[in-house]
């Protein structure tokens, strides 16, 4: 089996599984975040689907919206798991919803204006690259550097859930290392691997609220 369709398969998997535990046991604040992330990276990869299988490239070029899609979910699986692993609950909805508008008009006006190059890969099918990536790179570069400093801080606080806390450092590590590789070679989409990263750990997190209500119902 392509090692890069199983990762996909993969990714659909963790997705479905955080979806799921959103809508069932997460508080109403944190669930809209997290569905809004995971819907948005379910976009990304239905669109890597796409590239993968199909053979006639018309009409590619708009999946470009979709492709780069990671750019504004990782940051807020960031934010949403050093909410929840830092065990905060001072969350102000709007304001976190305000910023994710920004970020997404900004998104589309520079997705769009940027130029789509299609090129062909024998591991991943079709390849969108934009002419305004390294933007994107530079910026998960610097996202994920201030997600490993304060999961670093965070670790030194009692109150703070260590592996959640971990898986943070873990992930932002990951995604710093494969933004680095994807620079260099594009043709095997690392950044893969920085995505199921960060859907681990929202994952985690969201389970941990299932299991707080098992907790509840048993006492």
């Amino acid at each position: 089996m392509n090692i890069y369709f199983l990762l996909l398969l993969i990714m659909f998997l963790l997705l479905y599984q955080g979806i799921t535990s959103s809508m069932l046991y997460v508080p109403k604040k944190i669930k809209i975040i997290s569905i809004i992330a995971l819907i948005m990276m379910s976009v990304r990869y239905i669109s890597l689907v796409i590239l993968f299988v199909v053979n006639n490239q018309n009409y590619l070029y708009l999946l470009k919206f979709g492709v780069y899609m990671n750019f504004l979910c990782l940051p807020i699986c960031g934010v949403i798991s050093i909410f929840i692993f830092a065990k905060n609950n001072k969350i102000k909805l709007m304001k976190i919803l305000f910023i994710c508008s920004i970020l997404f008009i900004a998104y589309i006006v520079v997705v769009y204006k940027s130029a789509a190059n299609i090129n062909i890969s024998n591991i991943c099918g079709y390849i969108i690259e934009l002419q305004f990536k390294d933007y994107y790179y530079v910026t998960l570069l610097i996202v994920n550097s201030i997600f490993i400093i304060r999961g670093i801080e965070l670790f030194d606080k009692t109150y703070s859930s260590k592996l959640g806390v971990l898986l943070i450092i873990i992930s932002s590590g990951v995604t710093l290392v494969s933004v680095i590789l994807t620079s260099i070679n594009s043709s095997f989409v690392w950044l893969l691997l920085g995505d199921i990263s960060w859907i681990i750990t929202v994952n985690y997190g969201l389970i941990k609220f299932k299991k707080r209500g098992i907790k509840r119902t048993k006492n």
